[in-house]
């Protein structure tokens, strides 16, 4: 009924409520009776005829401290804030001391306007008091620190220019929760539409929309295997767009009031939804963001009682029990909106708990160890306003954020674009995009595709091609990585990028790979293989690429293949031939001792007498120093 009622103040509306004759500060026996019948009109929710007698009260007794509270009270429900601190601080003006926890009020709605200065004095005046609670000077405390941490944001303001996303994404309808694919080449939001089928008479139902050049389609709506007759919101959809996440409520078969739900592409569409029910509690559980390992997911629930924030990951084939992320993150109050950057470590999400400008603001916070993030950071205002700010959508290269907002004033919410400041951005990620196919008939294949961490052995990235054979990897700007794409029946793909130490944007790589059907003569270049110069012992970087060949053996037990090195043209022919031979032995060692019978491969070094590039050039000499692998026998 109240929302002032769940706060500790529900003191105020007690002792007015409850007052006794004896009890009141006035003794004019027309303002009590007026009183006492707008509190009886106030408890039938009849606001209007409540407000006229507690006005009529003072008007006998302009000194009744009580009416002034209870039209404080009434105004304050009905969202009025400039008239109930009128009335609020009316009641200070008379006697500060009667009820000192009306400063904590008053100065708690005027941070709901923005009012920072005033709420400032009345929070100060009331934690220099001696005669409060302990509890309640330690509210007054916190919020003089949060006017503080306010004004000093307003003082520094961060850059922002929010700009329209414009006349095909945004309606005379709301528009809101934008998601975006890594390419930013779709854009999936919600919109709330006219429905004549719901209780209030609108429904939220999910919009898309397709970049070609600069230009986004009319948005449309995505269709009846996803929206339905009730509410669907509160989405992410997966940096190659192969995978759909989203909240719905009250659906047959759900867990909860709201559960999380998948849905993937199908026929040129999107597939009837799954209710992910591990994920899912008796409670309330929404707002998911996929990481970009298609394997770590976040989101919010209320399973603990208040609003957090959940992890859980998928392996062998389902998800795991949802864990809350740390204390630094979920507090006693509410953390919602998660997005997981397609860097993997970089997560943005909304709090009331946290120190900010007053509602919900959006915080960042960075991954640093497996279940551990930095402290969050306010972003600033003025992204983050008196207002509640959510939802904050940020683009793979981190340059640019995504939100939905009613600046207009006219037309609900609209989603908009900024450019997001340096220090809020996460790394930056380009990414690889193309077709995979075979190599002799062209047609595509649903290859799998696996992005590592060469350093670490971390899986940073696993996806598939969709039916035409499209894939978009994703690839952090900040280490090297090695790619490996492959499909049953076919020689796996090898590919690496040496992005270390690079934390801004990188240009998108656009390549149509081709793999090899398992046959006689087959041949793939071990890309990420290496050795120090000059020298043959393996580094650690190679041992992902060398355990996918263990993984092609296993698969293939009748495979039989060759291990071939070979060297750019410096140097001496001899000393080359042996150092590539060397080489060679190194990879051959290394299956043997995982286990590969030795009768199934050989090495053999070929120097320089087999380049595949130019060694008039230093890229052309990297590319002829390379390990590579032949089939012999299938």
């Amino acid at each position: 009924m109240k929302k002032r009622l769940a706060l500790l103040i529900i003191m105020v509306f007690s002792l007015a409520v409850s007052a006794q004759p004896q009890d009141l500060t006035s003794k004019n026996k027309k303002a009590r009776k007026e009183y006492f019948d707008g509190r009886d009109a106030y408890n039938g929710y009849e606001y209007d005829k409540a407000e006229k007698h507690f006005k009529n009260a003072i008007a006998y007794d302009g000194k009744f401290i009580e009416p002034y509270i209870m039209l404080g009270t009434i105004y304050e429900e009905q969202a009025r804030y400039t008239e109930a601190i009128k009335y609020y601080e009316l009641s200070l003006v008379i006697d500060e001391d009667f009820f000192p926890n009306t400063f904590l009020i008053v100065g708690r709605l005027q941070l709901k306007l923005g009012l920072y200065e005033d709420a400032l004095r009345n929070f100060s005046k009331l934690a220099a008091r001696d005669d409060i609670t302990v509890g309640v000077k330690a509210q007054a405390e916190q919020a003089v620190e949060q006017c503080e941490f306010a004004i000093d944001q307003i003082a520094n303001p961060k850059p922002f220019n929010p700009v329209s996303m414009g006349n095909a994404i945004n309606s005379e309808h709301s528009e809101y929760m934008p998601a975006l694919t890594a390419d930013e080449s779709m854009i999936i939001f919600t919109r709330l539409i006219p429905s004549e089928l719901t209780r209030d008479g609108m429904q939220e139902d999910f919009y898309y929309s397709i970049k070609t050049g600069d230009t986004w389609s009319v948005a449309q709506p995505m269709g009846k295997t996803l929206n339905s007759d009730n509410n669907e919101g509160a989405h992410t959809i997966s940096p190659d767009g192969q995978a759909f996440y989203f909240t719905a409520c009250n659906r047959e078969g759900g867990k909860g009031s709201c559960d999380l739900y998948l849905s993937t592409p199908y026929k040129g569409g999107w597939d009837y939804p799954v209710n992910l029910k591990v994920l899912n509690s008796k409670a309330w559980d929404s707002q998911p963001s996929i990481g970009p390992d298609g394997r770590t997911i976040y989101f919010t629930s209320a399973r603990g009682g208040d609003m957090d924030l959940y992890v859980s990951t998928f392996k062998d084939g389902r998800w795991s029990t949802p864990v809350a992320l740390p204390s630094n993150i979920n507090t006693g109050r509410s953390e919602m909106s998660p997005f997981i950057h397609p860097d993997g470590q970089t997560l943005y999400f909304c709090s009331d708990g946290h120190l900010g400008m007053g509602g919900f603001d959006i915080f960042v916070t960075r991954k640093i160890g497996l279940n551990e993030w930095s402290d969050p950071v306010n972003i600033g205002y003025p992204i983050n306003t008196h207002r509640d700010e959510a939802f904050l959508f940020v683009s793979a290269s981190g340059e640019k954020a995504y939100f939905a907002s009613d600046i207009k004033g006219d037309s609900g919410m609209d989603i908009y674009t900024f450019e997001l400041y340096e220090d809020a951005r996460p790394v930056a990620v380009s990414y690889l995009k193309g077709v995979v196919r075979d190599i002799d008939t062209k047609q595509p294949l649903k290859a799998s595709f696996e992005l590592y961490n060469l350093e670490t052995g971390e899986l940073i990235t696993a996806s598939k091609a969709d039916e035409s054979g499209s894939f978009l990897v994703c690839i952090p700007t900040d280490k090297d990585y090695g790619l490996n794409v492959s499909h049953d029946g076919y020689l796996f793909y090898s590919e690496n990028f040496s992005l270390s130490g690079n934390n801004t944007k990188v240009d998108p790589v656009t390549k149509n790979i081709d793999l090899q059907p398992i046959s006689d003569q087959g041949t793939v270049v071990l890309k990420n293989i290496f050795f120090d110069t000059d020298e043959y012992v393996l580094k650690p970087e190679s041992f992902v690429e060398l355990n996918k060949l263990y993984d092609l053996m296993v698969a293939n037990a009748s495979l039989k293949i060759e291990i071939g090195g070979h060297t750019d043209n410096t140097g001496g022919k001899d000393h080359n031939k042996v150092l590539s031979e060397n080489r060679a032995k190194a990879v051959y060692d290394y299956l043997i001792n995982k286990g590969i019978d030795a009768g199934r491969m050989s090495y053999k070094g070929y120097g320089d007498t087999r380049p595949i590039d130019t060694n008039a050039t230093e890229e052309g000499r990297a590319n002829n120093r390379r390990t590579e692998f032949k089939v012999i026998e299938q």
